[in-house]
């Protein structure tokens, strides 16, 4: 009985603490920033293409192969099916354009919630990373822990059971992204990065899918996963995406 309730100690003890270490999103966020070395132990610039399967009603309904370039923080470029399409999204400088061959590209305003919580948090400072997470309404003020895929996790932005706000869900020993979920016009998007792999060393998402509503609408299968010791500036401006060609 004895050796039982010393265990018990020791566990109240652990998860105390842990609690204490980790009182807010902002804690969370430090960690992950701290972990990664401000950057140096992620890598800055990605290459991968993937398929993109459309899922409707239970089924799939197409697949697509997409090919992307990403440099951290804040820039990724997607071109569709082909590596010097002019059809596209590319996001910059806290923007997102829309590329449609023989047609002029859209613009707005757009801080990409999957970029900001799998990648930039470890290039951007701690409190830079906090402002734009609750810029975008993210309750930094709730964490907790939880168990995800049998990993122990640290959840912010919500309580137990509550599957609508705004949150993301960190793994508490390798500090990077499981799932994050945020508002999308009228709907709600859970996103969870899965089948993690290590690669040259650095650890990458292979799948991620896509929720709204509940309702399972995309998944992406990365392939041909490189990381680039440079990618050129020039990719990332919107007036060239025409002349892109990815390698």
């Amino acid at each position: 009985m004895k050796v039982i309730a010393f265990y018990l100690l020791l566990f109240t003890f652990c998860f105390n603490a842990t609690a204490q270490k980790y009182k807010n999103g902002n804690a969370v966020i430090t960690a992950m920033y701290k972990a990664y070395d401000g950057g140096k132990k992620w890598y800055k610039h990605f290459t991968f293409s993937q398929e993109t399967h459309f899922i409707k009603d239970g089924k799939e309904e197409k697949m697509e192969i997409w090919h992307e370039a990403g440099t951290f923080p804040g820039k990724l470029l997607i071109k569709f099916n082909t590596k010097d399409s002019k059809n596209g999204i590319l996001f910059t400088d806290q923007k997102v354009f829309g590329f449609t061959e023989d047609k002029e590209p859209f613009s707005k305003p757009k801080i990409h919630e999957l970029l900001l919580g799998a990648f930039d948090v470890y290039f951007l400072k701690p409190q830079v990373t906090a402002h734009l997470f609750d810029s975008l309404g993210f309750n930094l003020k709730l964490v907790r822990e939880d168990i995800f895929n049998g990993r122990k996790v640290f959840v912010v932005g919500a309580q137990k059971n509550d599957t609508t706000s705004k949150q993301f869900w960190i793994d508490a020993e390798r500090l990077y992204l499981h799932k994050i979920i945020y508002a999308r016009k009228n709907s709600v998007t859970d996103c969870t990065f899965g089948e993690y792999e290590k690669i040259n060393n650095y650890w990458v998402a292979k799948t991620i899918t896509f929720k709204t509503d509940g309702k399972l609408e995309t998944i992406e299968k990365y392939f041909d996963i490189k990381f680039p010791k440079e990618l050129s500036p020039e990719i990332y401006k919107p007036e060239k995406f025409n002349e892109v060609k990815l390698e």
